[in-house]
């Protein structure tokens, strides 16, 4: 029997050149691609983000304006979400009452109806704690919701200095964002006559955007690390713009420490409080202080007559804090 063999068919060499070239080309072409990719993937090369300006910042006005005279005062709350400068270049992601930080000063007598309304324009759950109220927490200071109003009528029966705030968890949370405020409730006879400032101290804990703003760090405010520390929301702000008084005139300072987390020790460099009230009640009174401890979420009324002109420092003697930016000038003229 004959042996039997396969064949091999060997391909004509045209066809091997052909599927060469095609192959070489298809080489070429994918680490021209690849080479592309890892060009367009260097850091540095992506699309600019818009950066946000911080706005132009107008000074808090600390001067405390008269208390309404009705039995009944209207005070009305908005919520709103929108950029605020807490120092220079520094655009602040804000959950504000009303659009400032502080939001607007509340000033009744003791006696007064309040007749409060909140209205909830942010996106998230948002409510209201007022220091100065008694009133059932399970009623009246609960959560509402976006496009959600709240309203309840209150008595303001203590005198003192007072903080509101937004009350919704985590309280720290919304407290660091910008949410909240003083309220000055004049005893049933008034203070005696004085130029009357409010200062409500508070830190900011902050985290940079891509976009350039910032916002609060939930973690360096559990841990009490501020960048910032303010009077009225803005670092410095009463350096560059002194609060004034005369010669002579006696000087009211109604302190709100907000904190969230650091105590305030409030003092004037050059003075001595010749009058001190804890959270600002008459009844509790001292005097000839140097420097006045105030507690998160706490207030006293301090006052002075300063008898020689200049500029005296206002400060926290916590000096972290006043470095950071809790600083300020009272000047007397004569």
């Amino acid at each position: 029997m004959g042996e039997t063999h396969s064949k091999k068919k060997n391909l004509p060499g045209g066809v091997w050149s052909i599927a060469g070239v095609v192959a070489a080309i298809l080489i070429i072409g994918a680490i021209f691609i690849a080479q592309t990719m890892q060009t367009n993937a260097t850091p540095g090369k992506t699309a600019a983000v818009p950066q946000v300006t911080a706005p132009q910042h107008s000074v808090y006005n600390a001067e405390l304006q008269p208390a309404p005279k009705a039995d009944t005062v209207d005070v009305k709350l908005e919520i709103k979400e929108t950029t605020v400068a807490i120092a220079k270049g520094v655009a602040y992601r804000a959950w504000t009452f009303n659009g400032t930080i502080p939001g607007p000063i509340v000033h009744v007598r003791q006696g007064q109806k309040v007749h409060f309304t909140l209205i909830n324009n942010g996106t998230g759950l948002h409510s209201i704690d007022f220091h100065a109220a008694q009133t059932a927490w399970s009623v009246n200071y609960q959560s509402i919701g976006s496009g959600k109003t709240l309203s309840f009528d209150w008595k303001a029966e203590v005198p003192g200095a007072f903080i509101y705030h937004c009350g919704s968890n985590p309280v720290i949370e919304h407290i660091a964002h910008g949410m909240y405020g003083s309220i000055i409730v004049d005893p049933a006879k008034g203070y005696a006559p004085a130029r009357e400032f409010v200062l409500n101290e508070g830190e900011f804990y902050v985290k940079k955007h891509p976009d350039g703003s910032y916002s609060n760090d939930l973690d360096k405010t559990l841990n009490g690390t501020p960048d910032y520390a303010t009077f009225n929301g803005y670092t410095n702000q009463y350096l560059d713009h002194p609060l004034t008084a005369k010669l002579g005139q006696r000087v009211r300072f109604f302190v709100i420490n907000s904190g969230p987390n650091h105590f305030s020790a409030f003092h004037l460099i050059g003075a001595l409080f010749s009058d001190v009230y804890v959270d600002g009640n008459p009844a509790n009174h001292m005097v000839g202080n140097q420097t006045i401890t105030i507690p998160p979420g706490g207030g006293s009324v301090v006052e002075l007559t300063i008898p020689n002109a200049g500029s005296y420092p206002i400060l926290t003697h916590s000096l972290a804090d006043a470095n950071k930016g809790a600083l300020g000038l009272l000047t007397i003229t004569k």
